[in-house]
Protein backbone atom coordinates (compact mmCIF):
# COMPACT_ATOMS: atom_id res chain seq x y z
CA UNK A 1 0.00 0.00 0.00
CA UNK A 2 1.44 3.22 -1.13
CA UNK A 3 2.60 5.48 2.00
CA UNK A 4 0.60 8.40 2.13
CA UNK A 5 -2.67 5.40 1.84
CA UNK A 6 -1.43 3.69 5.02
CA UNK A 7 -0.49 7.29 7.00
CA UNK A 8 -4.38 8.19 5.82
CA UNK A 9 -5.65 5.22 7.47
CA UNK A 10 -3.47 5.08 10.49
CA UNK A 11 -2.23 8.67 10.77
CA UNK A 12 -5.12 10.98 9.10
CA UNK A 13 -4.89 14.66 9.52
CA UNK A 14 -8.35 15.14 8.81
CA UNK A 15 -11.61 12.78 9.19
CA UNK A 16 -15.17 12.60 7.85
CA UNK A 17 -17.59 11.09 10.01
CA UNK A 18 -20.28 9.66 7.50
CA UNK A 19 -23.72 8.75 9.37
CA UNK A 20 -22.71 11.20 12.37
CA UNK A 21 -25.37 11.50 15.10
CA UNK A 22 -26.24 12.17 18.48
CA UNK A 23 -29.24 10.08 18.98
CA UNK A 24 -28.45 8.02 22.22
CA UNK A 25 -26.94 4.69 20.96
CA UNK A 26 -26.78 5.39 17.15
CA UNK A 27 -23.23 4.24 16.06
CA UNK A 28 -22.50 7.66 14.89
CA UNK A 29 -22.73 8.69 18.47
CA UNK A 30 -20.54 6.25 19.84
CA UNK A 31 -17.72 6.70 17.38
CA UNK A 32 -17.45 10.54 17.39
CA UNK A 33 -17.59 10.56 21.17
CA UNK A 34 -14.65 8.63 20.85
CA UNK A 35 -12.86 10.52 18.44
CA UNK A 36 -13.08 13.70 20.52
CA UNK A 37 -12.59 12.51 23.73
CA UNK A 38 -9.26 10.31 22.49
CA UNK A 39 -7.83 13.93 21.52
CA UNK A 40 -7.89 14.10 17.93
CA UNK A 41 -6.47 17.34 17.01
CA UNK A 42 -6.76 17.44 12.96
CA UNK A 43 -10.45 19.00 11.23
CA UNK A 44 -13.19 16.63 12.07
CA UNK A 45 -15.87 16.75 9.69
CA UNK A 46 -19.35 15.70 10.75
CA UNK A 47 -21.58 13.99 7.75
CA UNK A 48 -25.33 13.44 8.18
CA UNK A 49 -28.01 15.36 4.95
CA UNK A 50 -30.76 14.77 7.80
CA UNK A 51 -28.92 17.37 10.27
CA UNK A 52 -27.23 20.98 10.42
CA UNK A 53 -25.74 20.80 13.56
CA UNK A 54 -24.76 18.00 15.88
CA UNK A 55 -23.25 17.80 18.78
CA UNK A 56 -22.74 21.55 18.92
CA UNK A 57 -20.67 21.01 15.37
CA UNK A 58 -21.85 22.29 12.22
CA UNK A 59 -23.22 19.19 9.93
CA UNK A 60 -22.71 18.42 6.42
CA UNK A 61 -25.36 16.97 3.41
CA UNK A 62 -22.34 14.96 1.73
CA UNK A 63 -19.01 14.71 1.43
CA UNK A 64 -18.68 16.59 -1.38
CA UNK A 65 -19.97 20.04 0.75
CA UNK A 66 -17.09 19.39 3.13
CA UNK A 67 -13.84 21.89 2.78
CA UNK A 68 -10.72 21.11 2.80
CA UNK A 69 -8.21 17.79 2.09
CA UNK A 70 -9.96 14.78 3.86
CA UNK A 71 -7.75 12.13 4.90
CA UNK A 72 -9.85 9.50 5.88
CA UNK A 73 -13.80 9.05 5.85
CA UNK A 74 -15.27 6.45 8.66
CA UNK A 75 -18.56 5.59 6.91
CA UNK A 76 -21.28 4.11 9.88
CA UNK A 77 -23.90 3.64 7.62
CA UNK A 78 -26.13 0.99 6.19
CA UNK A 79 -24.42 -1.65 3.67
CA UNK A 80 -26.88 -0.68 0.95
CA UNK A 81 -25.36 3.00 0.77
CA UNK A 82 -21.69 2.32 1.32
CA UNK A 83 -21.08 1.85 -2.53
CA UNK A 84 -22.68 5.10 -3.28
CA UNK A 85 -20.52 6.73 -0.40
CA UNK A 86 -17.13 5.36 -1.53
CA UNK A 87 -17.91 6.66 -5.07
CA UNK A 88 -18.01 10.26 -3.73
CA UNK A 89 -15.71 10.00 -1.26
CA UNK A 90 -13.44 8.89 -4.25
CA UNK A 91 -14.52 11.40 -6.34
CA UNK A 92 -13.85 13.80 -3.64
CA UNK A 93 -9.94 12.85 -3.05
CA UNK A 94 -10.29 10.93 0.03
CA UNK A 95 -7.29 8.98 0.42
CA UNK A 96 -8.71 6.03 2.62
CA UNK A 97 -11.74 4.59 4.45
CA UNK A 98 -12.87 2.70 7.61
CA UNK A 99 -16.13 1.13 6.87
CA UNK A 100 -17.80 -0.52 9.87
CA UNK A 101 -21.11 -1.34 8.12
CA UNK A 102 -21.93 -4.99 8.44
CA UNK A 103 -23.94 -6.62 5.46
CA UNK A 104 -21.41 -7.80 2.35
CA UNK A 105 -19.94 -11.13 1.70
CA UNK A 106 -21.23 -12.52 5.51
CA UNK A 107 -24.78 -11.44 4.24
CA UNK A 108 -24.56 -13.66 0.84
CA UNK A 109 -25.28 -12.89 -2.57
CA UNK A 110 -26.77 -9.67 -2.22
CA UNK A 111 -23.87 -8.65 0.36
CA UNK A 112 -21.55 -9.75 -2.13
CA UNK A 113 -22.96 -7.43 -5.24
CA UNK A 114 -22.65 -4.66 -2.41
CA UNK A 115 -19.40 -5.66 -2.01
CA UNK A 116 -18.09 -5.99 -5.23
CA UNK A 117 -19.73 -2.58 -6.12
CA UNK A 118 -17.55 -0.83 -3.54
CA UNK A 119 -14.61 -2.41 -4.58
CA UNK A 120 -14.86 -1.01 -7.93
CA UNK A 121 -15.60 2.56 -7.23
CA UNK A 122 -12.64 2.27 -4.42
CA UNK A 123 -9.99 1.26 -6.85
CA UNK A 124 -11.19 2.86 -9.73
CA UNK A 125 -10.24 5.98 -7.57
CA UNK A 126 -7.22 4.13 -5.87
CA UNK A 127 -9.00 4.59 -2.54
CA UNK A 128 -8.20 2.26 0.44
CA UNK A 129 -10.84 0.60 2.67
CA UNK A 130 -10.37 -1.05 6.18
CA UNK A 131 -13.34 -3.46 6.90
CA UNK A 132 -15.87 -3.82 5.73
CA UNK A 133 -17.93 -4.69 9.25
CA UNK A 134 -14.88 -3.69 11.36
CA UNK A 135 -14.86 -2.17 14.73
CA UNK A 136 -12.16 0.25 13.33
CA UNK A 137 -8.64 1.82 14.36
CA UNK A 138 -7.25 3.01 17.68
CA UNK A 139 -3.84 4.75 17.36
CA UNK A 140 -2.70 5.82 20.95
CA UNK A 141 0.10 8.13 20.13
CA UNK A 142 -1.85 10.61 18.20
CA UNK A 143 -4.72 10.19 20.48
CA UNK A 144 -7.04 8.63 17.34
CA UNK A 145 -9.63 6.10 18.56
CA UNK A 146 -11.20 5.87 15.06
CA UNK A 147 -13.62 3.27 16.69
CA UNK A 148 -17.34 2.05 18.77
CA UNK A 149 -15.52 0.44 21.68
CA UNK A 150 -16.53 0.93 25.28
CA UNK A 151 -12.83 1.48 26.25
CA UNK A 152 -9.75 3.16 24.93
CA UNK A 153 -6.35 1.91 24.47
CA UNK A 154 -4.06 2.53 26.88
CA UNK A 155 -0.38 3.66 24.99
CA UNK A 156 1.79 0.37 24.81
CA UNK A 157 3.94 -1.25 22.23
CA UNK A 158 1.77 -4.03 21.03
CA UNK A 159 0.29 -4.48 17.54
CA UNK A 160 -3.07 -5.86 17.65
CA UNK A 161 -4.73 -6.96 14.44
CA UNK A 162 -7.60 -9.06 14.90
CA UNK A 163 -10.76 -10.04 12.29
CA UNK A 164 -13.22 -10.22 15.38
CA UNK A 165 -14.00 -6.73 16.36
CA UNK A 166 -15.99 -8.04 19.72
CA UNK A 167 -12.30 -9.54 20.51
CA UNK A 168 -10.73 -6.18 20.04
CA UNK A 169 -13.55 -4.55 22.58
CA UNK A 170 -13.01 -7.75 25.42
CA UNK A 171 -9.09 -7.16 25.19
CA UNK A 172 -8.94 -3.35 25.65
CA UNK A 173 -11.23 -4.33 28.52
CA UNK A 174 -8.93 -6.21 30.23
CA UNK A 175 -5.82 -4.52 28.78
CA UNK A 176 -7.15 -1.11 30.80
CA UNK A 177 -7.28 -3.11 34.40
CA UNK A 178 -4.18 -5.08 33.94
CA UNK A 179 -1.99 -2.13 32.75
CA UNK A 180 -1.47 -3.27 29.08
CA UNK A 181 -1.12 -1.04 26.20
CA UNK A 182 -0.95 -0.65 22.87
CA UNK A 183 0.66 1.24 19.89
CA UNK A 184 -2.20 0.11 17.47
CA UNK A 185 -5.38 -1.90 17.60
CA UNK A 186 -6.63 -2.40 14.13
CA UNK A 187 -10.22 -4.70 13.59
CA UNK A 188 -9.61 -5.79 9.79
CA UNK A 189 -13.41 -6.77 9.38
CA UNK A 190 -14.23 -9.05 6.51
CA UNK A 191 -10.87 -7.28 4.97
CA UNK A 192 -12.35 -6.77 1.50
CA UNK A 193 -9.37 -4.56 0.56
CA UNK A 194 -6.64 -3.72 3.19
CA UNK A 195 -5.76 -7.09 4.75
CA UNK A 196 -3.68 -9.09 7.40
CA UNK A 197 -0.76 -9.06 5.17
CA UNK A 198 -0.64 -4.94 5.19
CA UNK A 199 -1.39 -4.38 8.74
CA UNK A 200 1.48 -6.90 9.27
CA UNK A 201 3.76 -5.06 7.14
CA UNK A 202 2.57 -1.66 9.09
CA UNK A 203 3.55 -2.86 11.90
CA UNK A 204 6.75 -4.55 11.35
CA UNK A 205 7.75 -1.15 10.14
CA UNK A 206 6.71 0.78 13.22
CA UNK A 207 8.60 1.93 15.57
CA UNK A 208 6.65 2.08 18.19
CA UNK A 209 5.38 -1.34 18.02
CA UNK A 210 7.37 -4.16 19.97
CA UNK A 211 5.24 -7.13 19.76
CA UNK A 212 2.60 -8.25 17.07
CA UNK A 213 -0.33 -10.08 18.43
CA UNK A 214 -3.43 -11.41 15.53
CA UNK A 215 -6.36 -13.02 15.59
CA UNK A 216 -7.44 -14.93 12.74
CA UNK A 217 -10.81 -16.60 11.53
CA UNK A 218 -9.22 -17.27 7.44
CA UNK A 219 -6.57 -15.82 5.18
CA UNK A 220 -8.25 -15.00 2.13
CA UNK A 221 -4.47 -14.38 0.28
CA UNK A 222 -2.10 -16.37 1.93
CA UNK A 223 0.70 -15.65 0.07
CA UNK A 224 1.33 -12.47 0.67
CA UNK A 225 0.29 -13.33 4.38
CA UNK A 226 3.00 -15.47 5.00
CA UNK A 227 5.66 -13.34 3.18
CA UNK A 228 4.26 -10.27 5.75
CA UNK A 229 4.14 -12.89 8.60
CA UNK A 230 7.35 -14.38 7.97
CA UNK A 231 9.02 -10.66 7.57
CA UNK A 232 7.47 -9.31 11.07
CA UNK A 233 8.72 -12.95 12.86
CA UNK A 234 11.97 -12.29 11.78
CA UNK A 235 12.22 -8.97 13.97
CA UNK A 236 9.48 -9.17 16.70
CA UNK A 237 7.71 -11.48 18.44
CA UNK A 238 4.02 -12.75 16.54
CA UNK A 239 1.37 -14.57 18.65
CA UNK A 240 -1.88 -15.90 16.76
CA UNK A 241 -4.62 -17.20 17.82
CA UNK A 242 -6.79 -18.44 15.06
CA UNK A 243 -10.24 -19.81 15.46
CA UNK A 244 -11.78 -22.37 12.96
CA UNK A 245 -9.49 -25.46 14.03
CA UNK A 246 -11.90 -28.04 13.34
CA UNK A 247 -14.99 -28.09 10.68
CA UNK A 248 -17.82 -26.59 13.36
CA UNK A 249 -15.53 -23.46 14.01
CA UNK A 250 -14.64 -22.91 9.93
CA UNK A 251 -18.39 -23.23 9.50
CA UNK A 252 -18.93 -20.39 12.09
CA UNK A 253 -15.89 -18.50 11.35
CA UNK A 254 -17.58 -17.85 7.64
CA UNK A 255 -21.06 -17.39 8.91
CA UNK A 256 -19.27 -14.52 11.31
CA UNK A 257 -16.90 -13.01 8.34
CA UNK A 258 -17.08 -14.91 5.30
CA UNK A 259 -13.53 -16.08 6.11
CA UNK A 260 -12.10 -18.79 4.12
CA UNK A 261 -10.25 -21.06 6.99
CA UNK A 262 -8.02 -23.94 5.51
CA UNK A 263 -6.74 -26.99 6.89
CA UNK A 264 -5.26 -25.95 10.21
CA UNK A 265 -2.36 -28.73 10.16
CA UNK A 266 -1.14 -26.72 6.73
CA UNK A 267 -1.68 -23.48 8.73
CA UNK A 268 -0.19 -24.42 11.57
CA UNK A 269 2.88 -26.09 10.05
CA UNK A 270 3.62 -22.61 8.02
CA UNK A 271 3.63 -20.47 11.50
CA UNK A 272 5.98 -22.77 12.49
CA UNK A 273 8.41 -22.09 9.58
CA UNK A 274 7.45 -18.66 10.12
CA UNK A 275 8.58 -18.36 13.51
CA UNK A 276 5.28 -17.73 14.86
CA UNK A 277 3.90 -18.48 18.40
CA UNK A 278 0.57 -19.79 18.25
CA UNK A 279 -2.00 -20.08 21.51
CA UNK A 280 -5.47 -21.55 21.06
CA UNK A 281 -7.07 -19.90 23.56
CA UNK A 282 -8.19 -16.65 25.24
CA UNK A 283 -6.37 -17.04 28.91
CA UNK A 284 -2.99 -17.84 27.03
CA UNK A 285 -3.69 -14.88 24.27
CA UNK A 286 -4.39 -12.29 27.12
CA UNK A 287 -1.38 -13.86 29.28
CA UNK A 288 1.36 -13.15 26.38
CA UNK A 289 0.13 -10.05 25.90
CA UNK A 290 1.14 -9.04 29.25
CA UNK A 291 4.26 -11.03 28.88
CA UNK A 292 5.28 -9.63 25.38
CA UNK A 293 4.38 -6.23 26.96
CA UNK A 294 7.16 -6.48 29.47
CA UNK A 295 9.82 -7.53 26.56
CA UNK A 296 11.26 -10.16 27.72
CA UNK A 297 13.60 -12.08 25.96
CA UNK A 298 15.61 -15.67 26.08
CA UNK A 299 16.43 -18.99 23.89
CA UNK A 300 16.64 -21.15 26.94
CA UNK A 301 14.54 -23.53 28.15
CA UNK A 302 15.50 -24.22 31.89
CA UNK A 303 13.43 -23.22 34.58
CA UNK A 304 13.70 -22.34 38.34
CA UNK A 305 10.72 -22.37 40.62
CA UNK A 306 10.78 -20.91 44.18
CA UNK A 307 7.48 -21.15 45.45
CA UNK A 308 6.03 -21.11 49.64
CA UNK A 309 4.20 -24.32 49.06
CA UNK A 310 5.11 -27.82 47.59
CA UNK A 311 1.52 -28.15 45.66
CA UNK A 312 1.92 -25.23 43.61
CA UNK A 313 5.78 -25.62 42.55
CA UNK A 314 5.04 -29.52 41.64
CA UNK A 315 2.02 -28.43 39.76
CA UNK A 316 4.82 -26.17 37.62
CA UNK A 317 7.05 -28.41 37.36
CA UNK A 318 4.91 -30.77 36.00
CA UNK A 319 3.56 -28.41 33.43
CA UNK A 320 7.44 -27.62 32.86
CA UNK A 321 7.90 -30.93 31.57
CA UNK A 322 4.11 -31.30 29.48
CA UNK A 323 5.40 -28.16 27.23
CA UNK A 324 9.30 -29.29 26.90
CA UNK A 325 10.46 -27.58 29.06
CA UNK A 326 13.71 -28.47 31.87
CA UNK A 327 13.43 -27.74 35.35
CA UNK A 328 16.55 -26.37 35.58
CA UNK A 329 19.50 -28.67 37.65
CA UNK A 330 20.89 -26.12 40.35
CA UNK A 331 24.48 -25.45 40.23
CA UNK A 332 26.10 -27.00 43.54
CA UNK A 333 27.09 -23.31 45.21
CA UNK A 334 23.66 -22.87 44.40
CA UNK A 335 22.85 -25.32 46.45
CA UNK A 336 25.03 -24.62 49.15
CA UNK A 337 23.93 -20.55 49.06
CA UNK A 338 20.63 -21.43 49.61
CA UNK A 339 21.13 -24.02 51.76
CA UNK A 340 23.06 -21.09 54.10
CA UNK A 341 19.72 -19.02 54.23
CA UNK A 342 16.93 -20.95 53.97
CA UNK A 343 15.53 -23.64 56.61
CA UNK A 344 17.03 -26.63 57.02
CA UNK A 345 14.29 -28.41 55.65
CA UNK A 346 13.66 -26.65 52.76
CA UNK A 347 13.52 -29.08 49.70
CA UNK A 348 17.25 -28.75 48.87
CA UNK A 349 16.33 -28.71 45.00
CA UNK A 350 14.36 -27.58 42.72
CA UNK A 351 11.63 -26.53 42.80
CA UNK A 352 13.00 -24.39 45.25
CA UNK A 353 10.51 -24.90 48.32
CA UNK A 354 10.77 -21.52 50.65
CA UNK A 355 8.34 -23.13 53.05
CA UNK A 356 4.54 -21.61 54.54
CA UNK A 357 6.56 -18.72 57.06
CA UNK A 358 8.74 -17.50 54.20
CA UNK A 359 9.38 -13.55 54.91
CA UNK A 360 10.50 -11.26 52.31
CA UNK A 361 14.40 -11.64 53.07
CA UNK A 362 13.84 -15.41 52.18
CA UNK A 363 11.86 -15.21 48.82
CA UNK A 364 14.79 -12.57 47.66
CA UNK A 365 17.94 -14.71 49.05
CA UNK A 366 16.39 -17.39 46.67
CA UNK A 367 15.25 -15.07 43.60
CA UNK A 368 18.99 -13.74 43.68
CA UNK A 369 20.23 -17.36 44.26
CA UNK A 370 18.60 -18.43 41.36
CA UNK A 371 18.77 -15.78 39.16
CA UNK A 372 22.76 -16.18 39.20
CA UNK A 373 23.10 -19.44 38.36
CA UNK A 374 24.21 -19.72 34.84
CA UNK A 375 21.75 -23.14 34.49
CA UNK A 376 18.71 -20.76 34.54
CA UNK A 377 17.18 -19.40 31.97
CA UNK A 378 14.53 -17.85 33.56
CA UNK A 379 12.25 -17.73 36.76
CA UNK A 380 8.78 -18.37 38.34
CA UNK A 381 7.88 -17.06 41.56
CA UNK A 382 4.79 -18.80 43.24
CA UNK A 383 3.27 -17.38 46.28
CA UNK A 384 -0.17 -18.61 48.21
CA UNK A 385 -1.87 -16.12 50.92
CA UNK A 386 -0.69 -18.13 54.07
CA UNK A 387 -0.87 -16.76 57.38
CA UNK A 388 2.09 -15.16 57.90
CA UNK A 389 3.01 -14.20 54.38
CA UNK A 390 3.42 -10.73 53.51
CA UNK A 391 2.13 -10.37 49.77
CA UNK A 392 3.13 -6.98 48.96
CA UNK A 393 6.81 -7.07 50.34
CA UNK A 394 7.78 -9.78 49.08
CA UNK A 395 5.93 -8.88 45.49
CA UNK A 396 8.47 -5.72 45.70
CA UNK A 397 11.71 -8.01 46.54
CA UNK A 398 10.53 -9.95 43.32
CA UNK A 399 10.08 -6.13 41.61
CA UNK A 400 13.95 -5.62 42.63
CA UNK A 401 14.99 -8.91 41.85
CA UNK A 402 13.79 -8.78 38.39
CA UNK A 403 15.35 -5.43 37.83
CA UNK A 404 17.78 -5.11 35.18
CA UNK A 405 17.51 -8.53 35.20
CA UNK A 406 17.95 -10.12 31.09
CA UNK A 407 16.77 -13.27 32.17
CA UNK A 408 12.52 -13.55 32.12
CA UNK A 409 10.96 -12.92 35.90
CA UNK A 410 7.24 -14.27 36.32
CA UNK A 411 4.91 -13.58 39.32
CA UNK A 412 2.34 -16.66 40.25
CA UNK A 413 -0.07 -14.77 43.20
CA UNK A 414 -2.13 -17.67 43.48
CA UNK A 415 -5.30 -16.24 45.37
CA UNK A 416 -7.89 -13.59 44.44
CA UNK A 417 -8.93 -10.69 47.61
CA UNK A 418 -5.43 -11.26 49.55
CA UNK A 419 -3.34 -10.58 46.59
CA UNK A 420 -4.72 -7.60 44.66
CA UNK A 421 -2.79 -5.42 46.19
CA UNK A 422 0.33 -7.62 45.12
CA UNK A 423 -1.00 -7.78 41.50
CA UNK A 424 -1.25 -4.06 41.14
CA UNK A 425 2.54 -3.49 42.14
CA UNK A 426 3.52 -5.78 39.43
CA UNK A 427 1.08 -3.87 36.77
CA UNK A 428 3.18 -0.79 37.56
CA UNK A 429 6.08 -2.76 37.39
CA UNK A 430 5.58 -4.53 33.78
CA UNK A 431 6.45 -7.54 35.52
CA UNK A 432 4.36 -10.01 34.13
CA UNK A 433 2.20 -11.88 37.04
CA UNK A 434 0.15 -14.99 36.19
CA UNK A 435 -2.81 -16.40 38.67
CA UNK A 436 -2.13 -20.13 37.95
CA UNK A 437 1.28 -21.80 37.62
CA UNK A 438 0.23 -23.30 34.52
CA UNK A 439 -0.59 -20.07 32.66
CA UNK A 440 3.16 -18.93 34.43
CA UNK A 441 5.04 -21.52 32.57
CA UNK A 442 3.04 -21.06 29.70
CA UNK A 443 4.09 -17.61 29.07
CA UNK A 444 7.81 -18.79 29.82
CA UNK A 445 7.16 -21.45 27.45
CA UNK A 446 6.23 -18.72 25.03
CA UNK A 447 9.27 -16.84 25.55
CA UNK A 448 11.84 -19.69 24.85
CA UNK A 449 9.94 -20.90 21.43
CA UNK A 450 10.48 -17.49 20.16
CA UNK A 451 13.66 -17.19 21.18
CA UNK A 452 14.93 -20.09 19.37
CA UNK A 453 12.56 -19.61 16.71
CA UNK A 454 14.43 -16.10 16.41
CA UNK A 455 17.74 -18.26 16.61
CA UNK A 456 16.60 -20.68 14.22
CA UNK A 457 15.30 -18.28 11.39
CA UNK A 458 19.20 -16.50 11.51
CA UNK A 459 20.78 -19.32 10.43
CA UNK A 460 18.61 -20.06 7.32
CA UNK A 461 20.07 -18.87 4.26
Amino acid sequence: MPADRISSLFAPRSIALIGASERPGALGTVVLANLREAGFSGPLHLVNPRRASIAGAPAFADIGAVPGDIDLAIIVTPAATVPGLIEACGARGVRAAIVMSAGFREAGEQGRALEREMLGHARRHGLRILGPNCLGVIRSDIGFNGTFSASNALPGRIGLVSQSGALCTAILDWARVNAVGFSSVISTGIGADVDFGEMLDFLTDDPLTDSIMLYIEGIHRARPFMDALRRAARSKPVVVMKAGRHAEGSRAAFSHTGALVGSDRVFDAALRRAGVLRVADFANFFSLAATLGAGMHTTGRRLAIVTNAGGPGVMAADHAADRGLAVATLAPQTLAGLDAVLPSHWSHGNPVDVLGDADAARYAAAFAACLADPGVDGLVAILTPQALTAMEEIARALIAAAAGQDKPVLACWMGEPSVVASRALFRAARLPSHRTPEAAVDAFAAISTWGENQRQLRQQP
